[in-house]
């Protein structure tokens, strides 16, 4: 039981079930540890398969399915909403789909870039693929970040950084 599920190791790299806010599970992949010093606890920040980067979050190890009897519990409690995300095939032309990934800022492929700019891409992409600070606390108000945003290194990599309200200067 849940003795047996402490010792277990989440390793990065891995796709386990997640139950995210709303508390439906998802496959999310673990792209990072962390101590969180303020709360003292280990978290993981998880990219959720087929979602937008922008809600890749940290979590603490009880959100994560790692035992087989909790992997099999989640996998039953999300098999209703599969059937509503699956959509009809449709055939689309290339004008469509040009206009479609204009509209929606699709990025290139890697392979369809030149080989300075994939490589350059990469590099950003592995530079910003966590976001360490998940709140910004000014004055009476606390603001969810949505993406990795360079913060200087002595503030950057904390749950919440705080900003003075008047010098807007980092505490």
């Amino acid at each position: 039981g849940a003795a047996r599920d402490a010792e277990v190791a989440v390793e990065i790299g891995e796709t386990y079930l997640c139950r995210r806010a709303d508390g439906s599970w998802h496959s999310a992949e673990v792209i990072q540890s962390r101590l969180n010093e303020q709360e003292a606890r280990e978290e993981f920040y998880v990219h959720y398969v087929g979602f937008n980067r922008r809600l890749d979050e940290w979590v603490d190890r009880n959100r994560l399915a790692l035992s087989k009897s909790l992997k099999e519990a989640a996998q039953k409690s999300s098999e209703p909403f599969l059937g509503e995300l699956a959509e009809p095939e449709r055939k689309i032309t290339r004008n469509q789909k040009r206009k479609h990934d204009e509209i929606n800022h699709v990025q290139k492929t890697y392979a369809e870039m030149d080989p300075t700019t994939a490589a350059l891409e990469k590099e950003h992409e592995a530079i910003t693929k966590v976001k360490y600070v998940d709140k910004i606390h000014i004055g009476h108000y606390e603001i969810d970040a949505w993406y990795f945003s360079p913060f200087p290194e002595d503030y950057g990599k904390q749950p919440k950084l705080w900003i003075c309200e008047f010098c807007l200067k980092y505490m």
